[in-house]
């Protein structure tokens, strides 16, 4: 081995092990929290109280933390852990090809279903983006006029224009109705999503076991269902990045160039929909970097690199500066990116680090609208901030526990509560109805039952990661954990977890998987019978 490839080999395995190290560590956490307390977002009238240990506040978005059994959620893990092992002891092959499209195929009929019984219309700012990119379609920009809001937050205009585009495309068949169509496109978009996962599962791990329970664990999980009523950016944003994430890897693992440049495209989208996927594109950058001097495809490698920075970074800006150019409206500066994390390092009245507009819009008035002086004032809170959690370690852990589980820990993900506080186009019909009124508290449970599995196994994938040496294998944990760093400082909101916890589940099932292995392997062997048959009397366990 030649001096250069041996320091490339030690660079990919200590990112590795560092990488599985760390993502170990926040994962058990999650997974011992979430078999101790469940955390609920949910609509707390003023004089109704909550039924929470800690309930932040009287308010439609209220967070509150309550105390489960933990005998009780240990016995259900044990259980739901026993029926994913007998499943795999009974998966011999499977067609990556079709688990992905029956995978999708059902989850966009269950989207399809929740989309049209929920009948839920935007409001607040899904409304605002939503109807504004109707408004542009029509060439009408006077919503750049009659408020600001796109001037502070010209990062939203990416969404806008996706949605424009869609809107023009359906309005020349069917102008005039009512928006719903775009729910039922997230619907499609999340079946895009756990069609590339599969995909990515089947590329890195090769084992039909991890390639079916991958797609039972997306399949069993409601939450992300449930989202498709609601029109955010986060489900079409998501498809583009697991695409640029499935992509990169079939190019790294020696595929043709043209994935790489389909990876840098479709990173680019994602970012121009939700700029939360620049944690995507860092993390698709670091692969390329730990295995740039391993692969040696220096040009190749350095051009999609590139591509994939100068279309990310310059999509905003070009989206912003072509709605300028049309409306003829010069829409100023936004609010300076730092301003964000000095919200998420502050208190709120929803939960430690959750949105306050006093720290983004409020300091940029303050400030005369100068995003200089705006940037210094946020940094100087910034500072602030840092010095009281120095000064106080308790208080430090108390606001960071809290701002954690507030956002990690909600098994809904806002995605019943949003389906309940918002607009409708139509009264809601079984099962939607079901859901959001009496089966309530049945679903949440549900979903509470799936997170502590996928935490527990997540936790454990990383775990038994530890000795790896390929970066690769570690994508998705990778992608979690950037996506645990930021929201950690940045903004918090439970309903932007989402989709790493999608990324969770697909995760979860090599972790399942190699857990089977690792308990198997440990059993003692069993004593052959006198005929040749296995002592368990099983068929499938005599050796061929």
């Amino acid at each position: 081995m030649t001096k250069r490839k041996s320091i490339s080999v030690w660079i990919e395995t200590a990112g590795a092990r560092t990488l599985a190290a760390l993502t170990a560590v926040f994962s058990l956490f999650l997974s011992l929290v979430s078999l101790l307390h469940t955390t609920l977002v949910d609509n707390v009238r003023e004089g109704e109280g909550s039924t929470g240990v800690v309930a932040i506040r009287e308010h439609i978005e209220s967070v509150s933390y309550l105390d489960d059994s933990f005998l009780l959620n240990l016995l259900l893990l044990a259980v739901s852990l026993f029926c994913c092992f007998l499943l795999i002891r009974r998966v011999r092959s499977a067609d990556p090809k079709v688990c992905a499209l029956l995978l999708s195929g059902f989850t966009f009929l269950l989207g399809l279903l929740w989309v049209l019984t929920s009948q839920t219309a935007p409001t607040e700012d899904s409304y605002t983006v939503t109807s504004a990119a109707r408004e542009f379609a029509q060439n009408d920009f006077s919503a750049f006029e009659t408020k600001r809001y796109f001037q502070n937050y010209s990062f939203q205009l990416g969404y806008v224009f996706f949605n424009e585009i869609i809107i023009r495309f359906v309005s020349l068949f069917a102008p005039g109705v009512n928006l719903l169509y775009l729910q039922v496109l997230n619907a499609f978009f999340l079946a895009l999503t756990y069609f590339f996962l599969v995909r990515i599962n089947a590329l890195l791990f090769a084992d039909p076991r991890v390639t079916v329970l991958t797609a039972v664990l997306l399949g069993i999980s409601a939450a992300p269902v449930i989202s498709c009523s609601f029109v955010y950016g986060i489900l079409p944003g998501l498809a583009f990045a697991s695409g640029a994430l499935c992509f990169a890897l079939r190019y790294l693992k020696g595929g043709p160039l043209r994935y790489g440049i389909l990876s840098a495209v479709f990173i680019a989208l994602a970012v121009m929909i939700k700029s939360n996927f620049f944690i995507w594109l860092v993390a698709l950058l670091l692969l390329f970097l730990v295995l740039f001097f391993k692969r040696r495809k220096f040009f190749a490698d350095g051009a999609v690199l590139l591509l994939a920075l100068i279309l990310s970074l310059s999509v905003q800006p070009a989206v912003k500066g072509m709605y300028e150019k049309r409306s003829g409206i010069d829409l100023g500066e936004k609010i300076p990116y730092v301003s964000w994390f000095a919200m998420g390092l502050s208190e709120s009245d929803l939960a430690p680090g959750w949105y306050t507009p006093s720290y983004t819009i409020g300091n940029f008035e303050r400030n005369g609208r100068d995003p200089v002086l705006a940037a210094a004032s946020s940094r100087e809170t910034i500072r602030e901030r840092l010095a009281a959690f120095l000064a106080s370690p308790r208080y430090a852990n108390n606001f960071f526990y809290q701002k954690t589980v507030s956002q990690w820990n909600d098994p809904a993900y806002q995605s019943i509560w949003n389906n309940i506080v918002r607009g409708q186009y139509a009264p809601k019909v079984q099962p939607a109805k079901w859901v959001c009124g009496e089966g309530k508290e049945a679903v949440t449970g549900y979903m509470d039952l799936t997170v502590q599995l996928t935490f527990f196994a997540f936790a454990a994938g990383c775990l038994l990661s530890l000795k790896k040496r390929e970066i690769l294998t570690l994508s998705l944990p990778l992608v979690v954990l950037g996506g645990f760093l930021y929201h950690l400082i940045g903004e918090g909101k439970s309903q932007y977890i989402l989709p790493y916890y999608i990324l969770m589940c697909a995760f979860a099932a090599y972790g399942l998987v190699t857990l089977f292995d690792r308990i198997r392997a440990k059993r003692p062997a069993p004593v052959p019978a006198p005929d040749g048959a296995s002592a368990s009397g099983d068929p499938r366990d005599k050796k061929e």
